[in-house]
């Protein structure tokens, strides 16, 4: 919303342009600081939500039923073909849009998809299923990633043994990633 308040007021016309022969004055810094700050709150905004809600959707299917083990796959497959969709306007119809000189309009149906997807994001926020957190993740990460270096030279078993371990008495609450064999190393 900033973005496109701040092209539609202070940065596309600037004093002084649109007469032959004068140059543009130009912007002040301040109008500069704005267009900046907008362009980071976008880049930190897309940062934090984009990953989010794959883990968000995946977390509203109970992985013990069937039926919700398929509407999950279901959700994942509408979730790609939303994402190219969106790349696919966006490098077309907008970029047709901006090219005709229409910048104005085309930040303006940016913070509209934005502002429309969100208010549809919120209307389902009754419905939803939150899961509680049951330890830092931060360090959970940390774990993971001093535990790869650890293990960097470790030599993959040829029959898989050996490779996870079943704590006894873990925490319940914690959900844990069952081993699997539909993904194996190629090379």
């Amino acid at each position: 919303m900033i973005l496109s308040l701040s092209t539609h007021f202070l940065l596309l016309k600037p004093k002084g342009c649109g007469k032959i022969g004068f140059l543009c004055d130009p912007h002040s810094p301040l109008h500069v600081a704005i267009l900046y700050i907008s362009i980071y709150l976008i880049a930190l905004g897309n940062g934090a939500a984009d990953p989010a809600l794959a883990t968000f959707g995946s977390d509203q299917f109970d992985e013990e039923e069937p039926k919700e083990e398929k509407s999950k796959t279901l959700f994942f497959s509408y979730f790609y073909v939303a994402l190219n969709l969106g790349s696919l306007v966006a490098e077309t119809v907008l970029a047709y849009i901006e090219t005709t000189g229409n910048w104005v309009l085309g930040f303006w149906i940016c913070a509209g998809c934005g502002g429309f997807s969100f208010l549809i994001f919120m209307t389902g926020t009754r419905r939803y299923r939150h899961m509680k957190t049951s330890r830092n993740p931060i360090s959970r990460f940390a774990q993971v990633f001093v535990s790869s270096m650890k293990k960097i030279k470790f030599q993959v078993p040829a029959n898989g043994e050996g490779l996870y371990d079943v704590q006894e008495g873990s925490d319940p609450s914690v959900r844990r990633m069952h081993h699997t064999k539909g993904l194996r190393q190629v090379f």
